[in-house]
């Protein structure tokens, strides 16, 4: 498969060394979220407040600055306008395809630089022609969707002001042919991301680099940042291994303890070793990808996952969030009795206000969160039962309630743990079921008990996580299986 840039670099030394290691991570990284993320597109602006946009805005604005005051002499100085006139044909020329032959002739000749600064040094050099020939251009060049923005520049006559939108213009149509591109390749890319992938990282791992790609992922990914991380990605995966140990002992785990409760500190035992002989690498691997979402904050993180690292942290915090409002609406139910069990309106009332009280909170502040939780499931409860005609809540059903609520958020809570305990059990069957899903004997896993006011978020929140898991699977079985064999080559 071509590079996304077009181009690998072969040349000795370390600076071209380097270079070539953050040609792979980038082109692996682009192509990832290409796949995972059916929203994905590169965006021209930068993260608001980032030190790349201050520093950007810093120099455009003496760049502006210097060219409205040049411009403003009697008579005019042109030195930053030929500047300007060079890169606006430059990256003109650069949003041109094959096909563009007659406009990129007159392009050469009405934006002749030569010609352009022997007009300058003889003092008749036309910048407001220049600049409407420039929109007429970009005009025939721009996605339809970009008209409006177009005919703004055209009734812009501070010429300083019409070029800083002329570049914004521009900016943003280099995006849109990157991002038209890579949706061009996206079906040939889903065709061969298997082999793409772990031939990228086979790569990686040979060039022995002292990079870490770390994927930037708000809302949608903004920037793919690089920086110094010496020795993470060593041919021994060290981080892979420990995963995947912990996945072995969650695997041979008989009881319904979850990965959270288990320690890395177990003795590996005589049974451990010899039920270790008898799990292969698809139940390894379950228990090793849930114990990302479930398991405590030092479970082990696979260099192999880092560039899926936000997202499954964004999943981690989602699955939180709905097994502590499964676990309130479950508690709310037990503690009011019958009389709005059953009531649809009510539940679906309930859970919206849940969610979007729990909007936002991070994992360390849901304790406080559910204080405010408890009230309003008091206020939403109550105009409920009045406008059914039942019987208010007690004072004691209320204080019962605050008590139950405020401790759900400990993960020693007996509510807390089952409703967790189930989720697991729940995402687990799913996965199983996915990766036997040619079986005949094979079946979708129903919605545990307590789960079923949650089923909707809990269902997509599952299936975002085995596309993610999937690929991965597909990708690194060949480097999880060398590895699970020598773990239990380790043991013996």
């Amino acid at each position: 498969m071509e590079e996304f840039n077009g181009q690998e670099n072969n040349s000795n030394g370390a600076e071209n060394s380097q270079q070539d290691t953050v040609n792979i991570v980038s082109n692996m990284a682009l192509a990832h979220e290409l796949l995972m993320n059916d929203s994905f597109r590169l965006a021209s602006e930068l993260p608001e407040n980032s030190l790349e946009k201050r520093v950007r805005d810093v120099v455009h604005k003496a760049f502006w600055d210097k060219l409205g005051e040049e411009l403003s002499h009697d008579p005019p100085v042109f030195n930053q306008a030929l500047s300007l006139m060079g890169e606006v044909k430059e990256n003109i020329l650069s949003l041109l395809l094959p096909h563009h032959s007659s406009l990129r002739a007159q392009i050469n000749e009405v934006l002749d630089l030569d010609l352009i600064k022997q007009q300058a040094n003889h003092g008749i050099l036309d910048i407001p022609r220049l600049a409407q020939f420039v929109v007429s251009v970009l005009s025939k060049l721009c996605a339809p969707a970009r008209d409006d923005q177009v005919k703004k520049i055209l009734h812009n006559e501070n010429i300083v002001d019409l070029f800083k939108e002329v570049f914004t213009l521009m900016d943003g149509m280099k995006v849109d042919m990157a991002n038209f591109q890579l949706q061009t390749i996206k079906p040939h890319l889903l065709l061969q991301s298997v082999e793409y992938e772990r031939k990228k990282f086979k790569e990686y791992l040979q060039s022995n680099p002292a990079l870490l790609l770390q994927v930037m992922a708000l809302e949608k990914i903004k920037i793919l940042s690089l920086f110094l991380h010496p020795g993470l990605f060593s041919a021994a995966l060290l981080s892979t291994k420990a995963w995947l140990k912990r996945g072995a002992k969650a695997a041979t785990n008989t009881d319904s303890t979850l990965p959270a409760e288990m320690s890395d500190n177990e003795k590996e035992t005589t049974d451990f070793k010899q039920k270790l002989q008898d799990v292969n690498l698809t139940e390894v691997l379950v228990h090793g990808y849930l114990g990302i979402i479930f398991g405590e904050p030092g479970w082990p993180y696979p260099e192999t996952l880092i560039m899926d690292e936000f997202r499954l942290a964004e999943m981690r915090w989602s699955v939180r969030r709905t097994t502590l409002i499964a676990s309130v609406v479950l508690v709310a139910l037990n503690t009011i009795g019958q009389q709005l069990t059953s009531d649809t309106v009510y539940l679906a009332s309930l859970k919206e206000v849940l969610y979007i009280l729990l909007d936002g909170v991070t994992e360390g502040d849901f304790s406080s969160a559910l204080c405010g939780v408890y009230e309003q499931l008091v206020r939403e409860t109550e105009k409920l039962l009045k406008a059914r005609g039942l019987s208010q809540l007690t004072p004691q059903q209320k204080e019962m309630l605050k008590g139950q609520i405020e401790g759900i958020s400990s993960p020693d809570n007996t509510v807390y743990k089952v409703i967790s305990n189930r989720t697991y059990e729940f995402m687990l069957s799913r996965m199983k079921s996915r990766l036997h899903r040619e079986s005949e004997q094979s079946t979708s896993p129903s919605i545990p008990q307590g789960l079923t006011s949650v089923n909707t978020e809990l269902s997509e929140i599952t299936s975002r996580f085995l596309r993610v898991v999937g690929h991965n699977m597909a990708v690194f079985a060949p480097f999880y299986e060398d590895i699970l064999v020598e773990i239990k080559s380790s043991l013996d």
